[in-house]
């Protein structure tokens, strides 16, 4: 892929592809760019799109979505030779009984659906993570339906394994905004078409900083560090050794 430092990338199709490159890791260096790409849903990219962004040199595409979703809406990076594509869900757990069973301070709606992925979905986080790190060279990209909630969280758990500054892993996720306006209408005017309540669904479509501010306020007070986390949930220090030198860490 090119190296330019654009963290915007621009995709026919998608709205919210993004670089994590160029923010600063704990050594005080720039995240390596294009190691790791975030999008929204890939599924209305233009025809040679996908194929480009193999020729740039994208190796895997994570979709977090859930398999319903995958299935109304295929990626067209699914059927691509040549990228390692793999649907792993994020949310697929993140049920309204799960919503009551964790404590969330009083905050955004938001808050309370990232602390509960935190604290009921620590093995699939587990698994995104060693996957991504299964890629050694070249670009891989994790994407779901907006790039927003669950790309924000793996974004964020990424940068904070970085050790980036947590006002730029806060910065990072409330960028959505900018990006998805078109989005957000499209899917506010199919609420509104099919009756749903547009005010609720509205708020969820937002990228506030006190929600990523709170869900990272939360991995600091319960386990010290996004580091004390992984370890909480069982990352394996192999998978954090390699993503650590993709983001540009090494020792």
């Amino acid at each position: 892929m090119s190296h330019t430092p654009d963290r915007t990338l621009t995709l026919r199709g998608a709205c919210n592809v993004r670089d994590l490159g160029g923010y600063l890791n704990a050594a005080g260096a720039p995240i390596p760019w294009r190691h790791f790409l975030r999008a929204d849903c890939l599924h209305q990219l233009e025809h040679g799109e996908a194929e480009r962004m193999q020729f740039e040199g994208l190796r895997m595409v994570i979709d977090l979505r859930t398999a319903r979703e995958v299935r109304d809406a295929p990626s067209r990076f699914e059927p691509l030779r040549g990228i390692d594509w793999v649907n792993l869900p994020l949310f697929d757990a993140l049920s309204p009984a799960a919503l009551a069973e964790v404590e969330v301070p009083d905050g955004h709606p938001l808050l309370t659906m990232y602390i509960t992925a935190i604290e009921t979905r620590g093995p699939a986080i587990c698994t995104i993570l060693t996957r991504l790190a299964q890629i050694e060279a070249g670009t891989v990209m994790f994407n779901c339906t907006a790039g927003k909630d669950r790309t924000g969280i793996i974004a964020a758990l990424l940068l904070g394994l970085a050790g980036t500054a947590p006002a730029d892993i806060i910065e990072d996720y409330t960028l959505t905004a900018a990006h998805i306006p078109d989005l957000v209408a499209g899917f506010l005017s199919r609420a509104r078409a099919n009756g749903g309540d547009v005010e609720s669904y509205a708020t969820l479509l937002e990228s506030p900083s006190e929600a990523m501010a709170g869900m990272l306020a939360h991995i600091d007070g319960k386990y010290g560090s996004v580091m004390g986390y992984f370890d909480d949930i069982a990352v394996p220090n192999d998978v954090l050794a390699r993503l650590q030198a993709r983001l540009g860490l090494t020792g």
